[in-house]
């Protein structure tokens, strides 16, 4: 018999306490070492293969996440709207598989000013989640100022701007993450003793640059703040054993963070076969 056409969605949750996260992928994103600083062809290769990846085919994940807290419905993202390929832009079909309809969205929490990031938010112009505030962090909407996407974006929500520390619904703190873009931020979830922290844009070729965190990228605004808040968030996470969630971690892009005799490496989080 013929394989099916029909393409299955691509959405799972995960739990922290009573919170509720489902991931949702954008598509495979086509990244390769010509994204990548500080490390040469051959050694791009031998990493890749080291964790059974062909350095050929590899693609990066592209994840956007949906956040249920305390009656609240958070959109952490949303993706790249197929300006990446024609397997891109996978956001909206994946969060109405996964029960959600746009209007459900209260709040959407861009991590960082990036389009793969924020071109998904619009639609036709307008805003695609129009019951939603938008939160930003004030250092990316002054850096971005000018530039036509992120414009666009922001003219089309009611924005909020923040800073570190501050909540951005029960249990999601906004954790400051530098150096990628000026206010690229993740969130640190939790209730009760339950944690788990969304790293955004820590890696871009997770085997790489886990296994090397020098690696940097050329979407880097300041390299070398980015490789110093990547060395110190894999030196936290890999000591307390804090599950993360990673915007370009194959999907869905879950795991807890490992220290190897060279680098680090992501260990996925089980499946739990929740509902």
């Amino acid at each position: 018999m013929p394989h099916a056409t029909t393409r299955l969605p691509d959405a799972q949750r995960l739990s922290v306490g009573g919170i509720r996260i489902t991931a949702l992928s954008d598509g495979p994103l086509p990244l390769g070492r010509d994204v990548l600083t500080g490390i040469d062809a051959p050694e791009y290769a031998r990493l890749l293969r080291r964790d059974h990846h062909d350095p050929d085919t590899w693609r990066s994940g592209l994840n956007a996440f949906v956040i249920e807290t305390a009656g609240r419905t958070v959109l952490v993202d949303a993706g790249v709207a197929g300006r990446m390929g024609d397997r891109t832009g996978r956001v909206p079909d994946n969060l109405a598989a996964a029960g959600f309809a746009p209007g459900d969205i209260d709040t959407v929490f861009v991590t960082h000013l990036h389009p793969d990031h924020i071109a998904g938010l619009l639609d036709g112009g307008g805003a695609r989640f129009s019951n939603a505030t938008l939160r930003v962090h004030g250092a990316d909407r002054d850096h971005f100022a000018g530039d036509d996407l992120p414009d666009a974006v922001l003219a089309a929500y009611e924005v909020e701007t923040f800073a570190a520390g501050i909540d951005i619904a029960p249990g999601l703190r906004a954790l400051p993450l530098p150096g990628h873009t000026p206010g690229h931020s993740g969130l640190e979830i939790a209730d009760g003793d339950a944690t788990l922290l969304l790293w955004t844009d820590i890696v871009h070729i997770a085997p790489v640059q886990l296994a090397n965190p020098d690696v940097g990228t050329t979407f880097d605004v300041d390299p070398d703040r980015a490789r110093a808040t990547r060395k110190a968030l894999l030196d936290r996470v890999s000591a307390d054993a804090t599950p993360v969630l990673g915007s370009h971690v194959t999907f869905p892009g879950a795991g807890v963070i490992e220290r190897l005799a060279e680098g680090f490496a992501l260990r996925p989080l089980p499946y739990t076969h929740d509902g």
